[in-house]
């Protein structure tokens, strides 16, 4: 069984800023699923501009080798990144994710790859005294989440991208102790989604300007901690009647933004 990175992507007409770096492959498959995004390239093939696969398409090129580099960009500058094989051969992974999430937007999303380290067929090679993959990174999903989370990533999804149909080698390896959960010692690679947000949060985010999440925090802030209480509440009013704010809204955002939730939501 093989999957690649596609099979998170639902597609649609957002005009999205999307960062693929080092994924040439991909180049066409995210730009047939989303028309209007903004499409970056980032990678060190300077040929890759000039192949006419490429040709009708509204393409910023960057030619730098990201192991080496950082990615020249403000934070905040996409919405989605998109890497195969990055962590795999990057020199400093954790440095590497710290840059991407720096790149993403509060909502922002990154798409990868890794290899698994507990996956038989690994686990055979060692017990051979070989390892044939010395210049890659491999990693255990459980290193993964937290090397993820580490990166300030917050919710993440895991699919197998290639799965062994013959289970009969891991099984045997799971009958000499081995942890087998979700199969994960038939699986040689996996695929992620990796998101800033939960999608909790992200959809709080999603609606209302920075400005007005700013505006909305502050003023939720300065009722729970009793700073002017009754003006602030008539401030809060306002703002919801001037932004249009909703009442699901504003409790959802009270229960993420507040540490007594409940307080504020009785002065409410």
């Amino acid at each position: 069984m093989k999957q690649d990175l596609t099979c998170f992507l639902s597609g649609g007409p957002a005009p999205l800023r999307w960062l693929i770096i080092e994924s040439l492959p991909y180049v066409e498959k995210i730009a047939a699923l989303y028309p209007n995004a903004r499409l970056t390239v980032f990678t060190e093939i300077e040929e890759a501009a000039r192949l006419s696969d490429f040709a009708g398409l509204d393409i910023a090129w960057h030619f730098m080798d990201i192991r080496r580099e950082r990615l020249p960009f403000p934070n905040g500058s996409f919405d989605a990144v998109l890497a195969e094989n990055l962590l795999t051969l990057a020199y400093e992974p954790y440095d590497t994710l710290m840059d991407i999430s720096r790149k993403l937007t509060d909502t922002g999303v990154f798409y990868g790859d890794f290899l698994n380290v507990r996956y038989h067929g690994v686990l055979a090679s060692l017990q051979a005294g070989e390892f044939p993959v010395r210049e890659k990174h491999l990693y255990a999903k459980s290193e993964m989440v937290r090397l993820l989370d580490d990166t300030l990533f917050k919710e993440i999804d895991f699919i197998p991208a290639e799965k062994d149909e013959d289970e009969s080698r891991a099984l045997d390896w799971e009958a000499k102790g081995y942890a087998n959960i979700n199969h994960e010692l038939s699986i040689s690679r996996y695929l992620f989604r990796a998101a800033v947000s939960t999608a909790k949060v992200a959809n709080l985010k999603g609606l209302y300007s920075p400005g007005v999440r700013k505006e909305l925090a502050r003023i939720l802030h300065r009722i729970e901690y009793d700073v002017e209480r009754q003006e602030n509440i008539m401030r809060l009013r306002r703002l919801c009647e001037m932004e249009g704010i909703f009442p699901e809204y504003l409790q959802d955002f009270v229960e993420e933004s507040c540490y007594h939730a409940d307080e504020v939501r009785r002065f409410l």
